[in-house]
Parts: structure tokens; sequence; C-alpha cells
């Protein structure tokens, strides 16, 4: 059986869908028809992707409602891969189902700011111990080059820079623990981070100080004391946490 396809104008996150012209589809018996539950897979993650992305920068504020008819509709898409992308949303816990008001963005407010530290604190005090005990040279010369992305970002008064650099510094502190466990837990915990920030830009103060205060934490990992090393990654989250908390 042959097929063909053609292009539509209807957007899409990622650019226009290809789609199954209607009369290959119609000929098609139900047991054979897999294309479209792809397609529509993709278009689902492409539209939480685009979500996920608006929401972590700012641009669905935190509280916002998100109204999958009327999304669907600014896509030229059906609900159906709107509402997989919503539901993927709220299991990551960046939508939370509000009684009579439907899907939102959740709002950081001090006390969740506060528990979602703690938590971090710790599973990074577990990375941390990991990467003290295997860490590599090559470990060590990437977090110093983290670092110094940060003071250069700091000195152009690049807050946005200094912001991702920092996450990034973090996540490969993770990453580097090599458990699969603290890898997906702290990748939750930094899009609330990332949600966070997005309303306190201001908790991050001296931009150079920023960048600053991670050397400690590689002397630290360098050193081979683990304890020593947690010490220090608790100290410069609770110094985080007190930035917020006066910002």
């Amino acid at each position: 059986m042959s097929c063909s396809f053609e292009w539509i104008g209807r957007w899409a996150p990622s650019g226009y869908l290809l789609v199954v012209r209607s009369d290959f589809m119609a000929s098609l018996k139900q047991d054979e028809i897999q294309a479209p539950v792809i397609q529509r897979n993709s278009v689902a993650n492409q539209v939480y992707l685009d979500l996920r992305s608006r929401i972590l920068s700012g641009q669905i504020p935190q509280g916002e409602r998100l109204v999958e008819a009327t999304i669907a509709r600014s896509l030229g898409i059906s609900r159906a891969p709107v509402r997989e992308a919503v539901n993927r949303l709220m299991e990551g816990g960046l939508l939370e189902n509000r009684t009579h008001f439907g899907p939102s963005v959740i709002s950081m407010s001090p006390e969740k700011i506060h528990e979602l530290y703690a938590v971090r604190n710790s599973i990074e005090a577990l990375a941390i111990q990991a990467v003290t005990k295997k860490h590599s040279k090559d470990d060590l010369k990437e977090l110093r080059s983290l670092i110094q992305v940060m003071a250069d970002r700091a000195a152009a008064g690049d807050l946005a820079g200094v912001v991702e650099a920092e996450l990034d510094f973090h996540e490969a502190l993770w990453r580097m623990a090599g458990n699969p466990y603290i890898e997906k837990i702290a990748g939750l915990l930094f899009d609330h981070m990332r949600l966070a920030l997005t309303i306190d830009n201001a908790a991050y103060g001296n931009l150079l100080d920023v960048a600053l205060e991670h050397e400690p934490l590689v002397a630290a990992i360098e050193s081979g004391n683990a304890d020593n090393a947690a010490e220090a990654l608790t100290r410069h989250i609770m110094s985080s946490l007190d930035a917020f908390s006066q910002s």
C-alpha cells in the first residue's frame, strides 16, 4: 500500500505538522493505524515542552489557569495532546488542580520555598558526598569552568546568565554523583527552583558573590572529605535560602 503526506499550515511548538492524507487513513484497517498514535504522542510532547518552558521562564505566571480548549485552539490541534501535556505537568508538580478553577501554575509561597530548600539540601548533600568519594580531574575541571562562566556573566551584569550557570553547576554536581535516583529527584526540584527564581531574582544579590560561593564546594570535593563537603553544601544552600528570606 502506498502512502502520501501533505504539509498543513498549522502551527505547533516546533514547527508545522506533517499529517497523513485523509484518503490514505480511511483506507487503513483499524489495527494498522499506528502513525496517528505516534504523531499524537509527538505533538503532546511538543506541547509539554513548550508549556514547561513558558512556565519556567515566567511567561505563564504563577497562579495562571491553563484552559485546554484555549491552548488547543491557539495551536490548531485537538484537545487530546494538550490534555496529555497538562497531565504530565501536573505529575511533575508545576501545575495544580484547584477546585472550581482547574489546572493552574503553582505559586511558590515562602513556605513552599523553605520546604523546597530543605529537601534540596538533603538530596544535594548525598550528591556532593558521592562526588567527593569518586570524582575525577575532569569533574573538578568542569565545575571550576562553570564557576568561571558564572563570574564572567556576573561581570557583564547578566542576571539570567548567572542563574542558568549556577543551575548548570548544581545539575553537573548531581549528575556526577552517578545515582539515577538523585538525578530524577534533583531534576524535579530544580524545575521548582527555576519557578521560584522567576518571582524573586533579587535573591541573587551581588552576582559575583554568587560565583565565589561555589569555590568552597569544589575545594571540599577535592579534599576528599565527604562530611566536610556536605557541610559546605549546607552552608551554601542555607545562605541562598537566607537571601530569599531577606529579598
